[in-house]
Protein backbone atom coordinates (compact mmCIF):
# COMPACT_ATOMS: atom_id res chain seq x y z
CA UNK A 1 0.00 0.00 0.00
CA UNK A 2 2.70 2.15 0.75
CA UNK A 3 4.43 2.01 -2.64
CA UNK A 4 1.40 2.36 -4.10
CA UNK A 5 0.85 5.86 -2.64
CA UNK A 6 4.42 6.39 -3.04
CA UNK A 7 4.06 5.48 -6.80
CA UNK A 8 1.08 8.16 -7.56
CA UNK A 9 2.26 10.97 -5.38
CA UNK A 10 5.21 10.89 -7.71
CA UNK A 11 3.30 10.20 -10.99
CA UNK A 12 1.06 13.44 -10.03
CA UNK A 13 3.89 15.30 -8.72
CA UNK A 14 5.45 14.77 -12.62
CA UNK A 15 2.45 15.62 -14.47
CA UNK A 16 2.31 19.22 -12.24
CA UNK A 17 5.58 19.15 -13.40
CA UNK A 18 5.11 19.08 -16.75
CA UNK A 19 2.29 21.24 -16.89
CA UNK A 20 4.80 24.10 -15.38
CA UNK A 21 7.38 23.80 -17.43
CA UNK A 22 4.62 24.24 -20.23
CA UNK A 23 3.36 27.59 -18.93
CA UNK A 24 7.00 28.80 -18.14
CA UNK A 25 8.01 27.81 -21.79
CA UNK A 26 5.19 29.75 -22.60
CA UNK A 27 5.64 32.77 -20.80
CA UNK A 28 9.77 32.85 -21.59
CA UNK A 29 8.79 32.36 -25.44
CA UNK A 30 6.17 35.35 -25.56
CA UNK A 31 9.14 38.11 -24.10
CA UNK A 32 12.16 39.06 -26.72
CA UNK A 33 14.66 36.43 -26.52
CA UNK A 34 18.12 36.97 -24.57
CA UNK A 35 21.28 34.66 -23.92
CA UNK A 36 19.77 34.14 -20.40
CA UNK A 37 15.84 32.86 -21.55
CA UNK A 38 17.49 30.68 -24.37
CA UNK A 39 19.48 29.12 -21.85
CA UNK A 40 16.32 28.92 -19.54
CA UNK A 41 14.34 27.76 -22.06
CA UNK A 42 17.00 25.03 -22.65
CA UNK A 43 16.70 24.14 -19.30
CA UNK A 44 12.89 24.09 -18.17
CA UNK A 45 12.74 21.94 -21.85
CA UNK A 46 14.57 19.58 -20.23
CA UNK A 47 12.63 19.26 -17.05
CA UNK A 48 9.59 18.99 -19.26
CA UNK A 49 11.24 15.88 -21.40
CA UNK A 50 11.94 14.58 -17.79
CA UNK A 51 8.77 14.61 -15.85
CA UNK A 52 7.15 13.29 -19.11
CA UNK A 53 9.49 10.63 -18.99
CA UNK A 54 8.72 9.80 -15.66
CA UNK A 55 5.11 10.25 -15.64
CA UNK A 56 5.51 7.38 -18.48
CA UNK A 57 7.50 4.82 -16.60
CA UNK A 58 5.28 5.74 -13.08
CA UNK A 59 1.83 5.34 -15.00
CA UNK A 60 2.84 2.25 -16.66
CA UNK A 61 3.79 0.53 -13.25
CA UNK A 62 0.74 1.47 -11.73
CA UNK A 63 -1.25 0.36 -14.66
CA UNK A 64 0.36 -3.06 -14.69
CA UNK A 65 1.23 -2.87 -10.46
CA UNK A 66 -1.14 -1.23 -8.46
CA UNK A 67 -4.62 0.40 -8.87
CA UNK A 68 -7.20 -1.20 -10.60
CA UNK A 69 -5.27 -3.59 -12.78
CA UNK A 70 -4.30 -3.36 -16.46
CA UNK A 71 -7.47 -5.20 -17.88
CA UNK A 72 -9.37 -2.03 -16.42
CA UNK A 73 -7.36 0.46 -17.84
CA UNK A 74 -6.65 -0.88 -20.99
CA UNK A 75 -10.88 -1.84 -21.96
CA UNK A 76 -11.39 2.11 -20.66
CA UNK A 77 -11.89 4.70 -23.48
CA UNK A 78 -11.60 6.94 -20.93
CA UNK A 79 -8.12 5.54 -20.13
CA UNK A 80 -7.35 5.57 -23.98
CA UNK A 81 -8.43 9.07 -24.29
CA UNK A 82 -5.92 10.16 -21.85
CA UNK A 83 -3.20 8.20 -23.72
CA UNK A 84 -4.20 9.25 -27.39
CA UNK A 85 -4.03 12.69 -26.18
CA UNK A 86 -0.57 12.44 -23.83
CA UNK A 87 1.25 10.68 -26.95
CA UNK A 88 -0.37 13.80 -29.33
CA UNK A 89 1.34 16.18 -26.69
CA UNK A 90 4.39 14.82 -26.75
CA UNK A 91 4.43 14.62 -30.79
CA UNK A 92 3.39 18.57 -30.38
CA UNK A 93 6.60 18.79 -28.33
CA UNK A 94 9.19 17.66 -30.52
CA UNK A 95 9.29 20.47 -32.45
CA UNK A 96 9.89 23.08 -29.55
CA UNK A 97 12.73 20.73 -28.42
CA UNK A 98 14.58 20.67 -31.68
CA UNK A 99 14.48 24.19 -32.24
CA UNK A 100 15.90 24.93 -28.25
CA UNK A 101 18.70 21.88 -28.88
CA UNK A 102 19.56 23.27 -31.70
CA UNK A 103 20.84 26.72 -29.88
CA UNK A 104 22.88 24.86 -27.56
CA UNK A 105 26.77 25.85 -29.57
CA UNK A 106 25.23 29.44 -29.82
CA UNK A 107 24.12 29.98 -26.02
CA UNK A 108 27.43 28.29 -24.85
CA UNK A 109 29.02 31.40 -26.83
CA UNK A 110 27.03 33.63 -24.78
CA UNK A 111 25.78 34.55 -28.20
CA UNK A 112 22.04 35.43 -28.93
CA UNK A 113 20.38 32.47 -31.21
CA UNK A 114 18.64 32.90 -34.24
CA UNK A 115 15.25 32.79 -33.60
CA UNK A 116 12.81 34.24 -36.42
CA UNK A 117 9.00 35.74 -35.67
CA UNK A 118 7.87 32.77 -37.43
CA UNK A 119 9.04 30.07 -35.43
CA UNK A 120 8.59 32.15 -32.29
CA UNK A 121 4.63 31.97 -32.92
CA UNK A 122 5.10 28.48 -34.29
CA UNK A 123 5.97 27.56 -30.84
CA UNK A 124 3.58 29.65 -29.20
CA UNK A 125 1.15 28.33 -30.94
CA UNK A 126 2.19 24.72 -30.12
CA UNK A 127 2.56 25.37 -26.60
CA UNK A 128 -0.85 26.38 -26.42
CA UNK A 129 -1.76 23.30 -28.17
CA UNK A 130 -0.01 21.05 -25.42
CA UNK A 131 -2.00 22.82 -22.74
CA UNK A 132 -5.13 22.51 -24.28
CA UNK A 133 -4.08 18.85 -24.57
CA UNK A 134 -3.36 18.39 -20.15
CA UNK A 135 -7.20 19.81 -20.56
CA UNK A 136 -8.19 16.02 -22.25
CA UNK A 137 -5.91 14.57 -20.29
CA UNK A 138 -7.82 15.74 -17.06
CA UNK A 139 -11.25 14.64 -18.50
CA UNK A 140 -10.06 11.27 -18.98
CA UNK A 141 -8.32 11.05 -15.26
CA UNK A 142 -11.77 12.63 -14.38
CA UNK A 143 -13.76 10.03 -16.08
CA UNK A 144 -11.54 6.92 -15.01
CA UNK A 145 -11.63 8.07 -11.53
CA UNK A 146 -15.60 8.60 -11.45
CA UNK A 147 -15.97 4.51 -13.14
CA UNK A 148 -16.61 6.16 -16.26
CA UNK A 149 -15.58 4.29 -19.22
CA UNK A 150 -17.43 6.06 -22.32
Amino acid sequence: MTVNILVALLHHIAAFTLVSTLLAELVLVRQPLTVSSAKSLRFIDSIYGLSAMLIIVLGVLRVMYFEKGQDYYLHSHAFMLKMTTFIIVGLLSIYPTVVFLRWGKAVKQNQLPVFPDAQVNTIQTILKLELAGVIFILAGAVLMAKGYSM
